[in-house]
């Protein structure tokens, strides 16, 4: 196999949009072998985004694999570019009707080697199982995650692939979708004295940024699991606002709710989505800071968001991801209207 390894920006645009069918057809197949469904095909400005454009806080490496000529093996790393600089986030993918043939393997060695000699020593990587699969295995032999909560069936595919090659599973999600008009017919949750939710659509505004920003920063501390998978991020303003820079350059669309006790922020709701794809919305950050809980307030701006989203974009299902052992959002989630799509497990290497 020929692997060709192109870092974001290395390569001209008219390099990539000569190449840029071709992986996205490639990127297309795996997601509809995964049996995720539609939602979840890649998007042309996505995978060009990828192949294109580093930013001073991320940067995206591709690897693409091919045998006579034909894509059959495809890997990315995304890298924080500010924080967690001996970090890489990996996954890679073969062709379904070529897989066992070492061609996984064989790529992400190449991978490795490459993330090692940047100083990348330590992978986190994903793999997503639709509902249906996992609960068709229930019987079947199964990996507990080290955080204690939840498992997966050993004999699949990529759990399969990710422990025959020395990563740690260390945690669950669960992938929960959402018809956002649901949410409109669910009761208002009543705010406590003293707080209060604001909602936009778009670029944060300039009065929210530096809220906007503590809450971002408190998202790599005070999430399940935060620990193992990075260390604390550091955020100000001017992140936010590259942030959203980003965001509009991609054609993606965020609508935010924030919830204050005063002027001080306690918690953020983010849903993106995209004109390309306009009735799918994804949840993004989502987190009430630890001294705010016990409120009610996961709820009132999950739901205040989704009324939003109805009244204002034609978002007609939103999907989120939270860890199995965050019970008390995962019961908010159930009283937003969410139900079980898929399941993740997050996983850990270090590369010697």
């Amino acid at each position: 196999m020929e692997i060709t390894h192109i870092p974001a920006g290395s390569r001209s645009g008219e390099e990539i949009e000569s190449v840029l069918a071709e992986v996205l057809d490639f990127d297309t197949l795996i997601n509809r072998a995964s049996g995720l469904g539609s939602d979840f095909d890649p998007r042309a400005d996505e995978v060009r985004r990828e192949l294109l454009f580093p930013t001073q806080y991320l940067s995206n490496q591709t690897w693409i694999g091919r045998r006579g000529g034909v894509i059959v093996a495809k890997g990315i790393a995304y890298l924080a570019l500010q924080d967690n600089l001996d970090v890489a986030d990996v996954w890679c993918s073969v062709h379904p009707e070529l897989r066992g043939q070492g061609l996984g393997s064989e790529l992400l060695a190449e991978m490795e080697t490459n993330l090692a000699a940047q100083g990348r020593t330590q992978l986190t990587s994903y793999c997503e199982i639709p509902s249906s699969a996992r609960d068709a295995d229930l019987r079947g032999a199964h990996l507990a995650a080290d955080s204690g909560a939840g498992s997966l069936p050993v004999n699949q595919p990529d759990v399969a692939f990710l422990i025959r090659h020395g990563f740690a599973f260390k945690q669950l999600e669960r992938c929960s979708v959402a018809n956002s008009a649901t949410a409109a017919r669910l009761p208002a949750v009543d705010l406590d004295a003293g707080y209060a939710i604001e909602t936009w659509d778009g670029p944060t505004p300039e009065h929210r940024l530096d809220a906007v920003a503590l809450l971002h920063q408190r998202m790599s501390t005070d999430t399940p699991g935060a620990e193992e998978f990075g260390e604390e991020e550091a955020w100000d303003a001017a992140r936010v606002r590259a942030l959203d820079a980003k965001r509009t350059t991609d054609r993606e669309l965020v609508s935010t709710a924030l919830v204050l006790k005063g002027e001080a922020a306690a918690g953020f709701t983010e849903v993106a989505h995209f004109d390309e794809r306009p009735e799918v919305g994804w949840q993004g950050s989502t987190l009430v800071t630890r001294e705010h809980r016990g409120h009610g307030l996961g709820a009132a701006l999950k739901i205040a968001n989704h009324v939003a989203l109805g009244e204002r974009t034609g978002v007609k299902r939103i999907y989120t991801w939270n860890a199995v052992e965050n019970s008390w959002m995962l019961l908010i989630n159930d009283r937003a209207g969410f139900a079980t799509w898929a399941w993740v497990g997050l996983w850990k290497k270090r590369l010697a």
